[in-house]
């Protein structure tokens, strides 16, 4: 009995195999094919379940149920810097598509400028097999620096006394698509800690920048025809306010630092106060006009 019960499982595990084998499909798109170093390398991972039947992709003997298959330019495999990606255990019920977003480089060093193959493969414990997407290429290069500044991490921050350097850069994304990249890196041991687009640059007019006194980087930049980015970045790097501007009839935007180390804008419209008809914009009444000032 027992004997005849193992093959009955062993029969219905091949059957599902066969099932799974044709019936699992398995798609990776990355949002870009061109990326700067050190900027998250990210994509879309799809699975859609054909086969009949509800699935479960999960961990098996320590190992993920989602790795990556990198090569660089000369065809040498990309060792990942940790032992497994750690990814949630997912239930993909029958017919059921699943979309998880991915970060390729968070586990396969791609920093070095050059070009990479990539795939996805999805293993499937309950019947031991692996499902690979198509190998897609991607392009990692580095933007045009305009700026960059050493400043000291704050007293009371975990890593104070140390120094931290904050650069921008300007990349194209594609023939006319041209974004401004902030990095922050260690200014002794070089290693980067993040590099990110902070918005589409127009090139008419360059971007201002300034340090307040918690060294925290401001910045404004043109993104298009009389509009503007303004971008708060703390010394850990991370942007902790974004606002857009507006430039109407000579009134432009500027950055303005005051004697005591504060950065603020001055100038141009906000895109609240783009968006409020002028019938609706409160006014000031003439009795709340401070004393002293001449009636004419």
């Amino acid at each position: 009995m027992k004997s005849i019960l193992t093959l009955l499982s062993l029969a219905f595990v091949l059957m599902l195999s066969h099932s799974a084998n044709a019936q699992i499909q398995v798609e990776l798109k990355l949002d870009r094919t061109l990326f700067v170093a050190h900027e998250p390398i990210t994509g879309t991972l799809t699975l859609v379940n054909r086969a009949g039947q509800d699935l479960i992709f999960g961990d098996s003997g320590g190992m993920s149920w989602l790795d990556f298959t990198v090569t660089d330019g000369r065809g040498h495999l990309v060792v990942p810097v940790r032992n497994q990606l750690n990814e949630r255990p997912v239930v993909l019920s029958s017919g059921q598509t699943y979309e998880h977003k991915v970060t390729i480089n968070r586990y396969y060093p791609m920093s070095t400028v050059g070009q990479y193959r990539v795939r996805a493969n999805v293993s499937f414990p309950q019947i031991n097999r692996v499902f690979q997407s198509k190998t897609l290429s991607v392009q990692v290069t580095e933007g045009q620096p305009i700026w960059s500044q050493i400043v000291g991490v704050p007293q009371g921050h975990p890593h104070a006394g140390s120094y931290r350097e904050f650069s921008l850069m300007t990349y194209y994304h594609g023939a006319r698509s041209k974004a401004l990249y902030f990095r922050l890196k260690d200014s002794d041991s070089g290693v980067v800690y993040k590099t990110y687009p902070i918005g589409d640059y127009m090139s008419l007019r360059k971007p201002t920048y300034s340090i307040d006194r918690q060294n925290q980087l401001h910045v404004l930049h043109m993104t298009g025809p009389q509009r503007y980015k303004y971008t708060v970045v703390n010394i850990d790097g991370d942007p902790v306010r974004q606002e857009k501007y507006f430039e109407k009839n000579g009134n432009r935007p500027e950055l303005k630092s005051s004697d005591f180390g504060d950065v603020s804008v001055v100038g141009g419209f906000t895109e609240e106060e783009m968006s409020t008809p002028y019938e609706h914009t409160e006014f000031r009444r003439i009795s709340e006009r401070p004393p002293g000032l001449p009636n004419n």
